[in-house]
């Protein structure tokens, strides 16, 4: 049965108009957002096929959202003034999370200055020290991963990733605390399992938060209680670095030596919320990828094979940069983008658009789109062989002055994992049927987890040139 109740013409040519006249489904918002949450490709193509490439979804209850995925459009909202466009509060969904004091949460003045803060822990001689972590990392990681049986590999390849960004922000200066730290944030995780986790509950009255919690299966009490144990040990971590005096590129090291211009440094509350930020964002996003990519691969035996042979002579990675790059083309673990909000009149496209009104840029959509990449829905990584990622045309990272300050550290992560797979075992799967995609908060991910075997290809005699790289 469709899930939508209104298919109406696709809208036509392009005209100034208000944003009021964008069409888009009439289902209720409440129903809306569960067909997203449960549907997250399907129910975005259906809307595109009934709609065109921008339309209106009911999802926020006090703001008009409309979807755009053409790349003009997209050019335009990502080159739009920062006055104009903010983003802060379109990660309302992940408060809970970050925070309200983070780089997420951030608009004009204040994102640009804590951006450029934050970067040299993301580039130059941090990224080069994680880089050649990530190899090691990576290594141990799939060693230790089940053979010879079906497993779920998502929560494998998602604690390689929380590692990796333990990594990133302390370094080679290990929290003493950190076994503890690394369970609070994997159990508060959990909740991205549950469509509970869109409530925005900072938004909510004490009384409601209290009420909602007492509904035990909705598994916020359990939540709340895990935050407060990683805040306090995310506290505790901090201060025994500060104690340490130890200096170092890593992003708390970074942080610490940030002071705004009165001279003060930022507040324990700011390294919490920027600390959380990366191990929520910088996990969540680069896990879907890689099982993504584990997925494709299986079902692929002519470019898993292409792969093996790059992988097995050592010289480059041009093909396994390739493969990374359509696996965020054909699954981008972002399919929307974090949402701009309009804070002063803007035409977009011949589109104009009020103050308080939302844009939500469909990576999917702008992905999946025949006039963008032909037979769009061909796992195909030569695409990329040669070419570089277009800014508006690929934006699994997302764009414009809030593209992911990680974007590197995740293809590397997601180049290392596939390599050692592939060089120590052998895919495969039990069910030859594509797993479809299912939501965890804002990002998709195999609905089953990347449910495959690995066995050992060591006695198949490949050489493993590769790994002395």
């Amino acid at each position: 049965m469709d899930i939508l109740d209104d298919r109406s013409e696709p809208e036509p040519a392009r005209s100034s108009t208000p944003a009021s006249r964008i069409r888009g489904p009439r289902t209720p918002g409440t129903v809306q957002g569960m067909q997203l949450f449960v549907w997250p490709t399907k129910y975005m193509r259906q809307c595109r096929d009934a709609y065109g490439k921008r339309f209106a979804l009911k999802i926020f209850p006090q703001a008009n959202l409309y979807v755009l995925s053409d790349p003009d459009d997209i050019k335009e909202m990502f080159l739009a003034p920062r006055s104009s466009l903010h983003t802060g509060r379109g990660s309302a969904a992940l408060e809970k999370f970050f925070g309200q004091t983070g780089l997420a949460w951030l608009d004009e003045k204040e994102h640009l200055t804590r951006r450029k803060q934050l970067m040299p822990s993301v580039k130059g001689s941090a990224l080069r020290r994680t880089e050649e972590q990530i190899g090691e990392m990576a290594r141990e990681a799939v060693a230790s991963w089940p053979r010879d049986r079906v497993v779920q590999l998502r929560p494998y390849v998602h604690r390689f990733t929380i590692e990796v960004i333990r990594e990133v922000v302390f370094g080679k200066f290990v929290p003493s605390c950190w076994d503890e730290l690394f369970d609070a944030i994997w159990d508060m995780l959990k909740l991205n399992e549950r469509v509970t986790t869109m409530i925005e509950t900072h938004n909510m009255s004490p009384f409601g938060v209290r009420m909602l919690r007492a509904i035990r299966p909705l598994g916020l009490d359990r939540f709340f209680k895990d935050r407060a144990r990683a805040d306090a040990l995310i506290a505790r971590a901090v201060a025994e670095r500060m104690e340490s005096g130890e200096q170092g590129d890593d992003m708390l090291a970074v942080m610490l030596g940030i002071t705004r211009e009165d001279g003060s440094p930022l507040s324990g509350v700011e390294l919490r919320d920027e600390i959380m930020t990366m191990f929520v964002a910088g996990t969540e996003t680069t896990a879907g990828g890689i099982c993504w990519a584990l997925e494709h691969l299986t079902r692929a035996p002519a470019i898993l094979e292409r792969l093996l042979d790059e992988i097995d002579e050592g010289a480059d990675d041009a093909f396994l940069t390739a493969t990374v790059h359509e696996v965020l083309r054909l699954c981008p673990p972002n399919p929307q983008i974090i949402p701009r909000e309009v804070m002063k009149p803007i035409e977009i496209g011949g589109v104009r658009y009020d103050p308080g009104d939302q844009l939500w840029a469909s990576g999917y959509l702008l992905h999946t789109d025949p006039d963008v990449y032909p037979d769009p829905d061909v796992f195909r990584p030569e695409r990329f062989l040669g070419v570089k990622p277009g800014a508006y045309t690929w934006i699994p990272f997302g764009g414009g002055h809030t593209r992911c300050l990680g974007d590197r550290i995740a293809i590397l992560e997601s180049k290392a994992v596939l390599r050692e797979v592939l060089l120590t075992c052998e895919l495969s799967r039990p069910d030859a049927k594509p797993d479809p995609a299912t939501s965890r908060t804002v990002t998709m991910t195999p609905k089953h987890g990347a449910r495959l075997t690995l066995k050992s290809r060591a006695q198949q005699g490949r050489t493993v040139g590769a790994r002395a790289r």
